[in-house]
């Protein structure tokens, strides 16, 4: 006859500090351990052939039953049905079939099971019931269907460009300067697109004092939506995550000599003015990035909007600090975007 031993913990043995993968080896291989000693418990019960269905066997309802699910492998747990007599053991199918015409069937005394070495991206179902020592059986519970992820993550990469004139007038309205559609894995997800924001310079030569300026500013704001299902209606769209911001100025050749700064030194009771010529610009370049977070597996709707900002003093449009520049604000916006890319890993 076997005899088990307890033995105390050494006072010696500490885990302290341990690495994250070592600590996730620790956990799959209690995991894989749990599951063996459930069949081996299984297989030590004495078994009836015989299958009676009886009414008075409890059903184990969906609502005490939760799944979880990592890479090849499901794990379902629920909670003791009330009013077991006899407890044999509990028998669990899984099927790639809803309707379970082909099935795995496994017995196991304990109210957890797991299920490795599964195939990646495929929607598995499952169920049980309660068998007891008489051989009766109680109904399934109701099927619960899982997915498994893919094994790899998940990427595209779109380098086509695309330019968006933003309107300054009626009320500034939120544009769509990027649309797409994706359909993801499930995973932990970002998106990115690259962007080059300029003014859209309007001012013409004018005679009229007031409109002798040509120095113009934009500032604008941005935001990712997304739309879950990817219906395609524009109510449907929601924003998913932070804003951003970008300011551009430039100014017009339409004076010959344009200065975006005029002053004057004087010298011995003369004064000259000193003026920055010429024609630029100071368009803002970047990335605006979608930070990770978790897309379940579907489609969407990907959307980049963007629009000027108003500004405090569009009242007072044309500031005067030289007769040479003055200084128009809210000025429309050309926004280029270019190089979208999205990348996928899954959720473990």
């Amino acid at each position: 006859m076997g005899r088990v031993q307890s033995l105390a913990t050494q006072t010696e043995v500490r885990l302290r500090k341990w690495p994250a993968g070592r600590v996730s080896q620790l956990k799959l291989f209690l995991g894989h351990l749990e599951q063996a000693v459930g069949i081996s418990l299984a297989a030590q019960v004495q078994q009836s052939p015989k299958r009676t269905f009886s009414e008075f066997v409890p059903k184990i309802v969906s609502q005490d039953i939760t799944t979880a699910v990592s890479f090849k492998e499901i794990r379902v747990s629920f909670e003791t049905p009330r009013g077991i007599k006899n407890l044999l053991f509990y028998e669990y199918q899984l099927s790639a079939t809803e309707r379970f015409f082909n099935f795995d069937q496994f017995q196991s005394p304990e109210t957890t099971y797991i299920w490795p070495g599964l195939d990646e991206g495929v929607q598995y179902f499952l169920r049980i019931r309660v068998v007891t020592k008489n051989g009766e059986v109680g109904p399934w519970s109701d099927a619960e269907d899982v997915s498994t992820p893919y094994s790899q993550s998940y990427g595209l990469y779109d380098g086509s460009e695309a330019a968006t004139r933003i309107s300054a007038k009626n009320n500034n309205p939120w544009t769509s300067i990027f649309d797409r559609d994706y359909t993801a894995i499930g995973g932990k997800a970002y998106y990115a697109i690259d962007f080059e924001v300029k003014v859209a310079r309007d001012w013409s030569f004018s005679t009229a004092k007031e409109n002798q300026g040509n120095v113009e500013w934009t500032d604008c704001e941005f935001r990712w939506m997304e739309n879950v299902g990817a219906t395609g209606e524009d109510s449907d769209y929601v924003q998913k995550g932070q804003q951003f911001f970008a300011t551009a100025y430039a100014t017009n050749s339409n004076f010959g000599i344009s200065g975006f700064y005029a002053f004057s030194v004087g010298v011995e009771g003369f004064y000259s003015p000193l003026i920055s010529p010429g024609e630029w610009e100071c368009p803002r370049r970047g990335t605006f990035v979608q930070k990770f977070s978790t897309m379940q597996g579907g489609d969407y709707g990907l959307r980049l909007e963007g629009r000027v900002m108003s500004s405090p003093n569009r009242a007072n449009a044309f500031y005067p600090i030289d007769f040479r520049t003055k200084f128009q604000y809210e000025s429309d916006a050309i926004v280029k975007v270019k190089n979208f890319n999205i990348f996928e890993s899954l959720v473990t």
